[in-house]
């Protein structure tokens, strides 16, 4: 029996920003910690996501944020959620978005399904809103793995927030990236097409 390959849609943008040399290890990395057992692995950077969805909806965004700093306990937890902090909280106060329900929806290419769940909704002040695929990792992320994330997210709106705009959060430098108006589409759906038989081809290599 074939094994599915199901990720969401932030593990797969950071596979496509991995280069070619990680990739086998990111997947690897990947892999245990969608089929391993062991929260303690899967769940290092949850309460600052926690947080920063708090944040949206609360008067004083920076002290939901201290309280994950506050609790964090793991080896590289304090440092990367006083990063997650700094580079969040300023952006979060200057868009002046505050917190709207987001869904979930799926995206397939190939063998490859991607599970979609915006980590932030946000309704801006002039009444527009926003789903945000929020990226907290080391690595400054790019515009060009961005538009992956970005893609998947306006591809799957009528499932998570209809009529929104489409946002990757590089959360700990506090950049907001968006789809530019110039994107070849097409040409980024083929790129996509292509990076998603290439994680299933390294997904089941790495077995």
């Amino acid at each position: 029996m074939v094994e599915p390959v199901s990720v969401t849609a932030l593990s797969f943008t950071e596979y496509v920003m991995s280069g070619q040399r990680g990739r086998i290890s990111i997947v690897s990395g990947q892999r245990e910690v969608y089929l391993g057992a062991d929260p303690w692995v899967s769940g290092f950077y949850n309460p600052v996501r926690d947080a920063m969805r708090r944040a949206a909806n609360s008067p004083d965004p920076e002290a939901e944020l201290d309280a994950a700093v506050r609790a964090a306990t793991r080896n590289g937890q304090l440092r990367a959620f006083q990063e997650v902090r700094d580079g969040f909280v300023p952006w979060l106060r200057a868009t002046r978005g505050t917190g709207v329900p987001v869904g979930s929806a799926k995206w397939a290419s190939g063998e490859l399904t991607l599970r979609v769940k915006p980590h932030l909704g946000l309704r801006m002040p002039d009444g527009s809103t926003a789903v945000v695929l929020t990226y907290v990792k080391e690595p400054p992320l790019t515009q060009e793995a961005a538009n992956v994330g970005l893609r998947i997210l306006q591809q799957t709106l009528p499932g998570t927030l209809p009529g929104a705009t489409p946002l990757v959060l590089d959360a700990r430098r506090g950049r907001a990236f968006r789809m530019g108006k110039r994107t070849n589409l097409a040409k980024l759906d083929a790129l996509i097409a292509a990076e998603a038989a290439g994680y299933v081809v390294h997904w089941r290599m790495s077995a």
